[in-house]
């Protein structure tokens, strides 16, 4: 809104269609921003600006994607061809690529009406390009992102259609100018001073970077910590679509622009690209997030003596079916 706009154009006086269409404003700025936080819908006037800021700010990287054989693409269906993005977190804090604790799927649905988030565990034991059985965040250590990726088609047997790395470090100047986020949080814990209480809790920018670090004080370790992590990335977005920030335009110029800084994509992650995703999901609603984790069997010990997560091979069976079929909702109320 801009700040002559009359006192009929106010948040409390904006008719119906005047604020759906707000909404679209912003959802297509920021997911499909990136896709990889999800998104949705058409940019007009003000947000205009804020949308190419944001976008500019990302990188792009020509080596993130693999070169080598990939899964046959899947058919396009009744509805179009559902996409996969492969998420990848650098939290690094020291300089060193080393092994990626963060690697989710987001599955967004031919209809672009569902979007699920698949945290895989990283001690997740499979097959790696030219090393042999490793745990599965050891072929972002070995090979970057595009190993990392071949690993994970090889895994689900479809191929992924973009990429991105999120720095969860940059998420906290995110989320400050945000006001903080609200998210549910399954356990209690404490970490690095910060109490954690079971349940809704409100997280400034800091606080939420130890709430998404934090794994030793969790009763399920890594998993829990995947979860955290889904739940930080959805309450990122249902912030953004708040009407707070939505009728705020600095506030969302100023968030979003941070958010654009804090990914960097495979390069046919265009500008247009993102804007033509974003508009096909301008349906889309934050509520149709499915968060969930790749299917596991337990625990085990590899021949060298390493601690490492199984794979449910019935479950990846399904798994790999249902993306191939565009049927996740299915796999997905099953599954839960």
């Amino acid at each position: 809104m801009d700040q002559s706009a009359s006192a009929d154009e106010t948040d409390e006086n904006v008719q119906p269609r005047e604020k759906r269409r707000n909404r679209r404003l912003l959802f297509t700025v920021l997911g499909v921003m990136l896709a990889v936080v999800l998104a949705a819908v058409g940019i007009v006037g003000y947000y205009a600006k804020s949308a190419v800021d944001a976008l500019d700010n990302i990188q792009r990287d020509p080596s993130m994607m693999p070169t080598g054989p990939r899964p046959t693409p899947v058919a396009p269906g009744p509805k179009g061809t559902p996409m996969n993005i492969v998420l990848m977190g650098s939290d690094h804090r020291g300089g060193e690529r080393g092994r990626s604790d963060v690697l989710q799927v987001m599955h967004i649905s031919a209809d672009r009406s569902q979007v699920f988030l698949m945290s895989i565990p990283r001690d997740t034991w499979v097959p790696v390009e030219g090393h042999g059985d490793a745990k599965i965040n050891a072929a972002y250590s070995w090979g970057g992102s595009a190993l990392a990726i071949q690993t994970v088609e090889q895994l689900l047997q479809v191929p992924m259609d973009h990429s991105a790395i999120i720095d969860f470090e940059g998420f906290v100047n995110v989320i400050d100018a945000l006001g903080g986020i609200t998210v549910y949080n399954q356990e209690a814990s404490s970490s690095d001073g910060f109490d954690f209480p079971q349940g809704d809790i409100t997280l400034t920018g800091e606080q939420a970077l130890r709430f998404v670090r934090e794994r030793k004080n969790l009763s399920d370790g890594d998993f829990g910590r995947a979860t955290r992590q889904r739940e930080m990335i959805k309450a990122v977005l249902s912030k953004l679509t708040s009407t707070g920030v939505v009728t705020d335009p600095g506030k969302f110029r100023d968030a979003i622009t941070k958010l654009g800084g804090n990914f960097t994509v495979d390069p046919d992650l265009t500008n247009d690209a993102i804007m033509s995703l974003g508009w096909s999901m301008r349906d889309f609603k934050p509520s149709n997030i499915g968060s969930f984790q790749f299917p596991t069997a337990g625990f085990g010990t590899s021949s060298d003596g390493q601690s490492i997560v199984l794979v449910d091979r019935v479950g990846l069976d399904d798994l790999r079916k249902a993306l191939r079929s565009d049927d996740m909702l299915e796999y997905y109320k099953t599954h839960q």
